[in-house]
Parts: structure tokens; sequence; C-alpha cells
């Protein structure tokens, strides 16, 4: 454990130095180890920081206290991976942390000498414990007392009171440093171990009686303890190591005691009240062993090593040795968590905390028995929920030696055999199943049992008889009950990673792209679900009468219906662990929360719990949770489900639970309030509130406007400056509805003399007008009254009076204007006099006409016209209906239609129209009872028997009235559910990356070019992505204040039929003349250009509409056009900045071995030939110009004529193939096949690794990197051709390929 220390050398002599030489002079090298299999450790947490040397876990909270080398003590919340705090004080390494089991303490030690005692909550140190002489190296407290043990390299064991902060006794003996020391679980023992090879046991039971006694002044101090101990004794002396012994532990429960020491070695004791002896030695680390801890719960025993593993033994010798091992780091330090099965280990670059097995039971259970099973201790056990009984119906293959994690992971049972007793096991690591057959009448008959195994992936029932297997290789197979292989199940077009039970005849698959519903029967994809693959479901449970299924991964929860029309989505912080369906109620729990999710969406917390459980069922009083735990026994836990019974009546209408609820008073404040707001049921809280300000804000939500009114009336008198707010607010909703009479009515109240004038204005109140006039002239002493006077006379017509304003506002020149205009003589010349010289000219006024406001439609005659007509439509169930005389003792009927589910073939039954029928009677009556007492008029002065005067028309009152009645038999008016949006059906239509960003999916749109070309680098296609999204909608832009219409823009087929699916700005003829473009800018030498365009090409091509093989094939060779040219770029680009002529010679080369245009190949040998002749290279240039001859006589002769003279090259020819000689090597050999390295533009060794870009397919050595070719996907990257569907518009159905 002092290695570490010969990293720390400085100039002067350093004590650590000198103790690790002492120890390293005695160590001799060991043969090397072969190791065991190495499985995964369950890691749940892993921070990275410094050196860990000391580790504690919190009793109760999921805290872990790491103390670091550099002398910082962090504080971790290892559940939700986030550092709490920090502390540093220390001065130097701290070695040593330890939790108070009860208080908010923790207490620490270091390199310093010094043991401080921490507040957490006060975040800061209490005090500090000086005394010992020499390193700390660990500190524990005890369990039930007041103390402190420490241990130090000044080879003393120290024992403090930390309420007294004084020092109890100190225990000597050891003649070297003490390395690690503790106190016993339960008996008054304290173990330590030290480097002079041996552990010791000491008796402090007369410390204990000392201290627990009332002490005399003498006893307190430890000047008679330190060379003579009379309260402590040594009880046991462990000898058997032969070399320093680095941590020792007592078993929780047993008389056992491991130690580990330098000579690699793991022991185990047994002791007594008269000796101690050794039980067995572990061997296998191949390096000083750092400590060693027995498993809380199980006979296992956890070291940990300089050798950077983890060895797990067992005890008992049942299973093999497990080994857990890092690459780079070495372990120091473990502790385990005194009562869950967490097990923390530091190393050189940090920490985490793991287990060593998966504590979720296997277990199986439907909502619609009343029975689960589940696996425990190599038997099946079926629990009766009603009874709370349990019975084994068959036993597990026991298998020896096998390793620790090794049980079975899933269990599945059929409930559709109803004579036998059908389980599968699956061993998810090992990739088995065991399928168990035993007779319902013979339980407990192990004997007659039926067990076959095979290897499965995963597996699921289909039928009575039969079960299906995902077998290694992704291939599904149809067994039956004797294991024999009936049929393949072939699904075209998938990968299938795991298949999940589904109901009889189907099968639930987990593919690459989501979840598919497969019907093995009609072998057809019944539904598909779209999910990321980086969130994979793992666990499936669906509801009574499969109406509902929900998937849910280690954070988030997919419900769906039946179909897997995805209802709703939420996302957990902390790991989902179970859940069970409770009606269309989805109960689920976290580690520390059992809470709900509603397939519309609403969620909430039923209740906390203190440990980890396993929800199974829910009774059907809803009000018991029946679960199982980690020690797989089952219980029931108390819920209480008020909350969400009450959001599922609400929005399924059923009205009665609703006021029984609210009348319980067990839901209370104001979030049931904002969720009645939120669900658009404000009418529904109306009956409920008391407060009038909540009861104001509740009525005009709905649009009731007399009971705002009535409350607006009630504030006023409480408030008045409330009550005029409240006011405006009613005015505005009221002139909203159209009711004129409460708008002017608000705005008397409010005295808004200007929006009441033009109230009257456009309802063609000209007396009311006329008095707002005389008001504004005579009365009114504001700022504003001439303003006010001045609008009256415009929406008047009274010229005089407008005159009039005008001068006495002293606007006499336009005064004078309004008076010529409009003919006033006689007023015009009294203005003019008084403006003598100052008079205006004026224009021609002989057309000029009076400026009057138009005629109102409708003229209100009396204070009921004043209302707008609307629409009536029929009262809700809260409307009119007196709560008080409700029968409560009825249930519900069924509604008419569920607001949960809305599939369009959902009809009310005879029976629940029946039951409504008393309801809707009543409620007819109270309305009609209410319109004619309503001021007794009629709403168009009639007296509603006018036929005018057509008499008798012979229809049939009675057919028409019941006619009506069967239209809306429940007399409630629901306004019609959102649809769908269009760019939500073209995401759900297809996968391509054009179509999802033109439907504004862009992170689907990232993903999926992620999963098809391996793009990492989406700086390139944002522009592409932006313009697609942008261009497949047209905008159109509205009246002044609203926002514009946009219009999606839909692609066609040749038949101009429509495809659901956006119009995409790019297609191949844009690529097509990018291609043309980047020609002529190739001929014409304008190199950085052309590659730019190129480029763009390869950065097009993933967003363009694929819909033929034709097409497909067509943008792969585009692609590769591509790919050549920009190499080929590349090289030219590299070759002009090369001053090595042998460097250049050879990119030229490669520059000419580039599949292009025979007239660009031309020009590329052009080069190649002239600087392979200016550096003597004859042998080369001959075979440059031997290819040049055979392009210009395969290629275009007219176009090559104009770059190149045949004549002149076999004259260079001749010449060359006389030398016949190279002067200068060159890394490139005509004729053989060159595999080019993109990213250093230098051949690749035959036979070396090639790695390719998923998309262009350029060559590199090396993966990971972004291709520098196309600048967009990751070298190496595995991706999916996947060729996805999607459901066309109209009858007929379409396959959409996406060639990327």
């Amino acid at each position: 454990p002092l290695a570490e220390e010969a990293t720390l050398s400085s100039p002067a002599p350093n004590p650590a130095l000198v103790r690790e030489r002492e120890r390293a002079a005695n160590l001799t090298p060991l043969p090397p180890f072969k190791f065991h299999h190495r499985p995964n450790m369950l890691v749940k947490f892993e921070n990275k920081s410094h050196r860990v040397k000391g580790l504690a876990f919190h009793p109760r909270r999921p805290w872990v206290l790491a103390s670091l080398h550099n002398g910082v003590i962090e504080l971790w919340d290892y559940r939700m991976d986030t550092k709490i705090d920090e502390f540093a004080e220390h001065e130097g390494p701290v070695r040593g942390v330890d939790f108070h089991t009860s208080r908010a303490l923790f207490v620490s030690g270091g390199d310093d000498y010094k043991i401080k005692v921490w507040n957490y909550q006060l975040k800061r140190c209490l005090f500090t414990l000086n005394g010992h002489l020499d390193y700390i190296r660990t500190v524990q407290f005890h369990h039930n007392y007041p103390w402190i043990l420490s241990a130090s390299d000044d080879q003393t064991i120290r024992m403090w009171n930390w309420q007294s902060r004084s020092c109890l006794i100190v225990l000597t003996g050891h003649n070297h440093y003490v390395m690690s020391a503790q106190f016993h679980p339960s008996k008054d023992l304290v173990l330590s171990a030290s480097l002079d090879q041996t552990a010791r046991v000491w008796d402090i039971s007369g410390l204990r009686k000392k201290t627990v006694s009332p002490m005399t002044p003498t006893d307190s101090g430890v000047g008679n303890d330190m060379f003579g101990v009379s309260d402590v004794g040594v009880k046991h002396v462990l000898e058997g190591h032969s070399r320093g012994v680095n941590w020792a532990s007592f078993h929780p429960s047993m008389p056992y005691i491991a130690t580990a020491a330098d000579d690699r070695e793991v022991k185990l004791w047994r002791m007594n009240d008269d000796k101690a002896w050794e039980v067995d030695t572990m061997r296998g680390h191949i390096n000083n062993v750092s400590c060693v801890l027995f498993h809380p719960k199980k006979d296992l025993i956890i070291s940990n090593s300089e050798d950077k593993s983890i060895r797990v033994w067992d005890m008992n010798k049942e299973t093999a040795p497990q080994v857990y091992r890092r690459e780079n780091d070495r372990y120091w330090i473990l502790a385990v968590h005194p009562a869950l099965n967490l097990i923390g280990a530091g190393h050189d670059s940090g920490m985490m905390v793991f287990k060593l097995e998966r504590e979720r039971p296997a277990y199986d259970c439907s909502p619609s028995h009343k029975k689960m099973y589940y696996f425990n201790d190599n038997y099946i056990i079926e629990h009766c929920f009603r009874t709370q009984s349990t019975g084994e119906i068959s036993s597990q293959i026991f298998r020896r030696n096998s390793r620790i994690n090794e049980k079975p992971r899933t269990l599945i049972y059929n409930y559709a055999n109803r004579q036998q007793h059908c389980v599968l096991l699956l061993f998810e690591p090992m990739g088995t199943y065991e399928l168990h057959v035993t007779d319902k009448k013979r339980n407990n008959d192990f004997a007659r049992q039926t067990t076959h195994k095979g290897f499965a992936k995963s597996a699921a029932f289909v039928s009575r008889t039969r079960f299906a297997v995902l077998d290694k290789n992704r291939q599904i197979w149809q067994r039956d009950l004797k294991n024999e292989v009936k049929k393949k199940i072939t699904i075209p077009g998938m990968v299938v990673n795991h298949i999940f039970p589904a109901g009889l005849g189907r099968i639930l698959l987990r593919t690459t792209e989501g979840m598919v519903l497969y019907d093995i029967q009609a072998m057809k994809v019944i539904g598909e679900l779209r999910i990321q693959s980086r969130h994979p479901i793992k666990y499936v449970v669906w509801s009574a009468k499969h109406k509902y299924v929900a998937m849910f991964s280690k954070s988030n929860i997919h419900i769906a219906k039946a179909n897997l029309d995805e209802c709703c989505f939420t996302f957990e912080n902390s790991r989902i662990k179970s859940g069970a369906w409770d009606e269309d109620t989805f109960v689920y729990n976290t580690a520390t929360h059992i809470k709900y999710l509603l397939p519309n969406g609403d969620k909430g917390i039923i209740r906390t719990v203190e440990d980890p459980v396993y929800v199974c069922q829910i009774s059907p009083s809803s009000t018991e949770l029946h679960f199982l735990d980690r020690e797989k026994k089952a219980g029931v836990a108390k819920i209480d489900p008020t909350e969400y019974v009450y959001k599922v009546a609400v929005t399924k209408c059923k009205y009665k639970t609703v006021v029984r609820i609210m009348r319980s008073g067990k839901l209370v404040g104001k979030s049931i309030i904002a969720y009645l707001q939120k669900k658009g049921f404000p009418e529904v809280a109306l009956h409920f509130v008391k407060d009038e300000k909540i009861k104001f804000q509740l009525a005009l939500q709905c649009g009731n406007i007399a009971t705002a009114k009535e409350s607006a009336e009630k504030l006023e008198k409480i408030d008045p400056k409330s009550g005029k707010a409240c006011w405006e607010k009613l005015g505005v909703e009221a002139l909203r509805q159209g009711v004129c009479h409460i708008v002017e009515e608000a705005y008397m109240k409010t005295s808004n003399f200007d929006r009441l004038s033009f109230l009257y204005t456009i309802t063609g109140n000209t007396t009311n007008l006329k008095k707002m006039l005389n008001i504004a002239a005579q009365y009114r002493r504001d700022s504003n009254a001439n303003v006010s006077l001045f609008h009256n006379t415009l929406y008047l017509g009274d010229v005089e009076q407008r005159v009039a304003c005008l001068r006495k506002t002293g606007m006499q020149k336009l005064a004078y204007v309004t008076a010529v205009a409009h003919g006033l003589d006689s007023v015009a010349e009294q203005i003019k006099a008084e403006l003598k010289d100052d008079v205006p000219s004026l224009p021609d006024l002989s057309n000029a006409k009076l400026f009057k406001p138009p005629v109102p439609i409708i003229k209100s005659k009396t204070k009921q016209d004043y209302n707008w007509p609307l629409v009536e439509v029929s009262s809700g169930y809260f409307d009119g209906v007196d709560l008080s005389n409700i029968d409560l003792s009825q249930p519900d009927p069924e509604p008419d239609r569920d607001a949960m589910d809305d599939d369009d073939d959902d009809e009310l039954d005879v029976d629940a129209k029946e039951d409504l029928g008393g309801w809707i009677q009543e409620e007819k009556k109270q309305k009609q009872d209410g319109d004619a007492g309503a001021d007794g008029l009629d709403g168009w002065g009639g007296d509603g028997d006018d036929d005018f005067g057509l008499g008798d028309l012979g229809i049939d009152e009675a057919a028409e009235e019941a006619e009506t009645k069967d239209e809306g038999a429940d007399g409630f008016f629901v306004f019609p559910s959102t649809g769908k949006s269009q760019d939500t059906l073209w995401s759900e239509r297809s996968n391509q990356a054009g179509d999802l960003a033109a439907a504004g999916q862009f992170d689907m749109a990232l993903h999926s070019l992620n999963r098809q070309i391996g793009a990492i680098n989406f700086d390139v296609l944002e522009k592409r992505l932006v313009d697609v999204y942008n261009m497949s909608h047209a905008s159109l832009p509205m009246l002044f204040g609203m926002p514009s219409l946009t219009i999606p823009l839909e692609r066609t087929d040749n038949d101009e039929k429509p495809l659901g699916l956006p119009r995409l700005c790019y297609n191949m003829q844009h690529c097509v003349d990018l291609l043309q473009q980047g020609y002529k800018l190739v001929s014409s030498g304008n190199f950085p250009a052309a590659l730019k365009c190129f480029r763009d090409i390869l950065a097009t091509i993933p967003l363009l509409d694929v819909a033929t093989q034709e097409q497909d094939q067509k943008l792969d060779n585009l692609k590769a056009v591509c790919r050549e040219y920009i190499t080929g770029l590349r090289l030219e680009g590299a070759r002009r900045q090369e001053k090595d002529p042998a460097r250049e010679s050879a990119l030229a080369a490669y520059f000419s071995r580039c599949r292009m245009q025979p007239v660009h190949q031309v020009r590329a040998l052009l080069n190649a030939v002239k600087i392979a002749f200016k550096i003597k290279n004859y042998k080369a240039t001959a075979s440059f110009c031997r290819r040049i001859l055979e392009l210009c006589v395969t290629g275009d002769k007219a176009q090559l004529a104009k770059v190149v003279k045949p004549a002149q090259i076999r004259a260079l020819l001749k010449k060359t193939e006389g030398l016949n000689s190279d002067a200068v090597p060159v890394d490139y050999k005509e004729g053989e096949a060159l595999v080019l390295d993109s990213k250093s533009l230098k051949p690749i060794a035959k036979g070396a690794q090639v790695y390719r870009c998923p998309y262009c397919k350029s060559t590199y050595k090396t993966s990971g990197s972004v291709c520098n070719t196309c600048g967009i996907a990751k070298v190496g990257a595995e991706v999916t051709r996947y060729r996805p569907k999607f459901k066309k518009v109209g009858a007929r159905s379409s396959v959409h390929r996406g060639g990327f």
C-alpha cells in the first residue's frame, strides 16, 4: 500500500521511502498466475479523480465518502452521480474516513498526524484530535459508544472519546506500522493488522465497563495505559503470513476473520473464546493484497490488490473465484454498504461502486391473473396474491461450480396452458434457457417434471404449447414443449435483438430501429414504434386484455396501444425498476418512489419507499400494491390511488367519481385546480372553488360570464382596486363573446369612456353616444376629455360640436377648415375674423362629403339586443346541476367516448344510453326552466310559435326530435380532439433524413444519418437541413398583427397523387447540375472551387428521396465519382505545396490513378510525365506515356486533341524507352494495386488493416477520425443499411427505400 510513495521523491530523505525500501528488501518475485474467467462488473457509479485511499458508505443515504491522496475528501451521491461537497483541510494524503451511524458526522485521518471530525450539514470541521506521531492509516466510529478507533504508523492504536475530545487509551504491542484497525460489529473486540506479519484481536470489555460506569478523576488520563494496559488485553494473535499484514476484517455475524498481506495471500481464520486458528488460505493475487472484506449478506470474501484486480472468494468453495480487473489502476481500498448489496473500491484514478450480482428477481405476473411466479433458491415459486400463500412448483437444474452471477435473469410463465405449469428460465450472460413443464395436479412432484435446455438470447410463449426463441444468430425458431423445432419464423428486412411476449400468436420484437409487433400466424407486422437505439427497451408490461403496453428502459417509459400507436413517453432521472397496470394506469417504481403514468402523459408520485422493490400487481381495490423485494420475499404495501383515480375520472368524464373524490377532501390545493385548467376542465373546478379570485379566473377560462360577474362584484366590495382589475378582464372576455351589455357595465365600472363610446358606435346606440358627447363636453375634467369629445363628434357626425371642440382647444385653423368644408359659413366667418391675416388657403371643396361612421348591420333596440348572435351548444354535466342532490351511490355511466382512448369505433352501448337517459331529461328540464325564466323575453322578439304564415309543412316533429336526441344522447358538448400535424405525419411515415428534417425533427434526422452513414460532423449538413425544412413549407402573410399561415408542401408520384411526404428542395437533377459544374471547374483549373462543388454533392446526397433501385445505383455511382475527384484534387493540392521531388512525383502518379473523365485523366498524366521526366525517371515517364496513348485511342479524340498531341507523346516514349532507368526512387509502382490512405495520402501496405468511410468508401490506415474526403462520416463506424417502410396516404401502401 505504500508503493505509491516512491513517486513522491524529493532531495530530502523521505520517511515513507525508507519504509518502502525496508519492505522491498525482503520481496522476491512470484511466478505469474493464470487468471480465471473475468465477468463484467455491475458498476453502478464510477468517478475519475486522484488516487482514492479511503472509502465509507453512509448507512442510510445514497452517499459515499472518498478520501484522496491529494488531501481532499469528496462526498458523492452514487445514485444520482453528483458530487455533493468536498472538504480540504488536511495537509497531505487522507487515508481513512468513516460515517457516524446516526449523526451528521464523519471522521478522517491523514498523513498530517491529525484526526478531524466533520459535520457534513454545517460543511466544516468541528474539531481536531492530536496525539499520533506518524501517518494515520484508518479511523472508525463505534456503532454504539462515542468512540473513535485509529491506527497509525507510530505502531499504536488509539481510542478516542469524540464527545469529550480526549484519548481514552493507547494500545501498544505491534512492532511495525499498524495498517488497519476496526471494531467488532457486536462484541467488545478490536481487530488490528500490522506489517509485523501479525493480526491481533483485542478485548475492550474492561474499557467499556470502565467508560460506562462513573469515572474517577484519575481514570481519564492515559498515563497509566502507556506501558501497562489494564482495561484492554490481547485476546488472540494471528500468525501465519510470511510478510506484513495490510488489512484484517471481522465477519459481520460469524466468528471469522479475514486477513490480507504482502505475501499475496488472503487467509481465513476462525476464533472462539480460547483460541484462533487458520481455516483456509486463498492464493491468486500476484502482488500485495491491499484490503479484504466479508460480504455482509453472502458467504463471500472480497479482496483487492496492487495487481489491479478484485477477487471474490466463496467461503464454501462451491463456486470458482471471480476476478474483476482493470488495465492500468492499482486497487487500494474496499468498503461494503452496511445494508445494501453495494461494494466500493478505490484505485489509482478514482473509485467505483458496484454489485457482484443482479438483485432483480426473475418473476412473472399477469394483471388478469391472481398469481405470481418467481425463482428463488433453485425453485420456481407460485405466490397467490389473495391468500398470500406460496408453494414450489418446480426446481431448477442445480449447477455445481457455477459462477456467482449465474442465476436466471428472466422468468416467463405460460398463462395460456391451464393443465401444466410451463416456465422458461433465461440465463442472459450465458445465452441459455431452461424449459420446465409440470402437471398442475402434481405440484411438488419434482421427479415427474420435465426440463429441457437450449441456447437463446431471449424467448417468449406464443401459444398454449409453443414458444419462440431468438438464437445467437438473431434467427427466431418456434419450438414445442418437448423443445423440438417446429418452424422458423422469418421476418425480412429487420435485425431482431430481443423478443418479448405479446399474447397468443404474437411476439414483440426489439429491432435496431425500435419495437415491432409481429403476428406469427398471419406472418405480418401489426405495428411499429420507433425508439432510439441508445435507450433499448428492457422490459415490457401488458395491461389487462392487452389494451395498452408499457415498454421501459433504464430511464424511459413508452406507453402504446395494442397496435403500438404511441400514447405517451416520459423520462426518469433515476433508474426504473418495474411496473404493473391498474386498469388504464401504469404504476411503476424507482429506487425511492412509487409513481403512476397515465396514457395521456399525466404522471405523479404515489408514495416513497425505503428499499427498492419490484411491483407485481395492484389489488382490485387499488389500495394495495403487491411487490417482491430483493430478498425474493413477497409483500403488500398500502397506497393511496386517489390522485390518479381522480385524473382518470376527469379524463373519462366520470363526473360522479369526480364529485365523490372532491367531497372526500383527499385532494385539496391549487395543484388540482391547475390540473383541471390544464386539461381543459375549468367548469369542473368552478364548482369546488371557494376563493373568489380563483373562481373568477376559472369562470373567465371556461367562458362563464355570469359567474365571473358575480365574483367581480364580490371582489369589488372587498377590495375596490382588485375589483377594478377584474372588471377590466371581464370586459375583455365579454367583448370576445359578444355579451355587450356586460361589456357596457364593465366599461362603466372602470370609467373607460373611450371604449364605451366605441361600443355604442359599433352597436348603433346613438342615444347613449350623445350622452357620452355631453359628458365629455360638460362634466369630464381629465386630460383626455377633449380627445374623447372630438372622437364622439366623429362617431356622431356632429360637425358643429367638432368645430367647437377645435376652437376650444385652440386649433383655430383646423376649426376654420372644418367649418368651410362642411358649409358652416357663419361660423367660418367668425373664425376668419379671429384669425385676421393668418387665414389658411383652401383647395377646391366642391366635391367634399360629410364623414360619418358606417351604419351597424344590427342595431340594438333593447339591452338584450346588444349581445351578438352565437352558436348554441349543449350544456355540460356541471351546468345547472345541484351537486348536493346527486346520488353518488350509483356508479358512473360509461361515457360516449373515452378521452384516453380515441379509437374511432368506440360507441356508447345501449345500456349506457339508458342509464344516462334520466340525467339527460333532468338536465334538459333544468335548461328549459332556465330559458323560460330569463327576463321573460324571447331572444328574437317572438313568442316561439311563429310559423311564418306557411301553415303545416308536414314535418314529423317527434321523429325529428328523436333523431336529434340520438345524435347527442348524452347532452354534452365535446370539442373535437386536436389531430396530428402534417410534420408529425411526415416523421411517422418515413425515417429518411430529408423527410425528418422537413418535418422539423432535426434530432431524429441527425440520429438517422449517424446510424445509416456514420455521420458525426453535422456542420457540413446544417445549412442543407435548414433549407430542406424551410423549402418544404410555404408561408402566406395574413392580416396585420396576425402570424403568417404556414402550409406544408407535399411531393407527388408520376400520376400527381400525393404521397403524404414532404416536397424536398434537393433532387437528382440538382446533383447532376453540380457535377457538370464541377467538371467545368476542373477543366478550367479552378481546383478549390471544384473541390467545394464535389463535396457539396456528397453533402446533398443523404437528403435525397430514393424511391427505386435504379436511383439508388445512380447515387452510389455519383458518390464514387465525387470520391475520386476529391481525392485527386487533394493530391494535386498537396503536390503543389510539396518541395521534395520524389514525393512530388509520387503525388502526381497517385493523381493519375484516380478514375476521372478521360480528358481530366490525360491532364493528370501529363503532369506526371513532366515531373518524372524532370527528375530523370525515364522508366516511369514511359509508363505514363503509354497510358496517355491508350486513352487517346479509347477516349473522345476530338476533346483529347485539344489537350495532348499524340505525336509528341510517341516521340517522348521512344526516347525514354531507350534510357529505361529511374534516377530518383519514388514510392509508386506502375501496374500494382494502389490503396491510398485518404488521410496521409500515402499507400497502404499490402495485407495491412484497411478501414473505410461508411459513406463515401474512402480507405484509411486507422479508424475513429472524420473522413477527409466527405468531411461527414466517422471512419470505420458500423452502420445499418436500413430499408424503412412508411404508410402511404390512401388505401394503398408503399415501401420507401432509404439507400443510405
